[in-house]
C-alpha cells in the first residue's frame, strides 16, 4: 500500500539561467531541482527526491537524513512524522532609498 506525504513545492524563476530557469524546491526535504519549464522542474524535483530517499535507505542513513531536515520519529508507532511548513504573507517595509528598485507583480 502506497501512502502520500503532504510536501510543499515552491517554484521560483532564476532569469540568469537560459537553459533551466525554473527552480522547484521542497522545504520539508531541503531538496531543489531545476528545468526549462515549471512542469519539468517539478518532475525533476520528484525524481531527485526519489534518488535521495532511496540512496539514504540503501546506505542505512535515512533516519539521520530525515532528522537533519526536520522529521522526527514517533517512537510509539516507529514512523517518521513530516514537519509542518507554514507559509504566511509578510510585507517587508522597503526603505525609501530602495523604493524605485522593486515592483510587486502579485
Amino acid at each position: 500500500m502506497a501512502i502520500s506525504l503532504p510536501l510543499t513545492v515552491k517554484i521560483m524563476v532564476d532569469r540568469r539561467s537560459s537553459d533551466a530557469p525554473y527552480v522547484a524546491y521542497c522545504p520539508e526535504l531541503d531538496v531543489a531541482s531545476c528545468g526549462p519549464t515549471e512542469e519539468k522542474a517539478r518532475s525533476m524535483l520528484w525524481e531527485t527526491v526519489d534518488i535521495i530517499l532511496e540512496d539514504a535507505h540503501e546506505r542505512g542513513t535515512l533516519k539521520d537524513y530525515l532528522s537533519q531536515v526536520g522529521f522526527f520519529e514517533d517512537e510509539k508507532r516507529k514512523m517518521f512524522v513530516v514537519p509542518k511548513v507554514s507559509y504566511e504573507p509578510y510585507y517587508l517595509q522597503v526603505p525609501r532609498y530602495l523604493e524605485k528598485k522593486f515592483v510587486c507583480l502579485a
